[in-house]
């Protein structure tokens, strides 16, 4: 838990089906949107599929209160953990990727360039967006 709060201090980028961050008061329908999303199975098999693929370049560890730690979980199971409550998984040598079940986005943080890089094409050929947070 210490080196998750660690990182969760780090910067982040949100990997989000839209571009940007809708700003406060937009008014827009973002509410009404982001309940759509979340009860679309496709917004959970892209987040999936960007696991996967962000697997094959980098080691995962997958933090898990259950379970403990796993390594490298296998394509299915990452599958299967798109938008579970509170995931964490540690990616490569000091980034981490969260995600959670009441959300649209995953956050990556602090990822080095090359992963920075390889995510934003990843996220791109599944239709998502990946934007600095804050």
């Amino acid at each position: 838990m210490d080196r998750i709060e660690e990182l969760l201090g780090k910067p982040c980028w949100i990997i989000d089906i839209l571009p940007e961050r809708v700003p406060e008061g937009s008014g827009g329908q973002y509410f009404a949107a982001e309940k759509v999303f979340l009860r679309d199975p496709t917004l959970r098999r892209r987040q999936a599929s960007f696991l996967v693929k962000l697997n094959c370049y980098y080691d995962f560890i997958l933090a898990d209160a259950e379970s403990g730690e796993q390594r490298n979980p296998d394509p299915e199971t990452l599958c299967g953990l798109a938008g579970r409550e509170d995931l964490y998984i540690f990616a490569g040598e000091n980034a981490l990727i969260t995600s959670d079940c009441t959300d649209t986005y995953m956050t990556l943080y602090n990822p080095d360039e090359r992963m920075l890089a390889l995510a934003e094409k990843i996220a791109a050929a599944e239709g998502l967006f990946v934007w600095r947070g804050n």
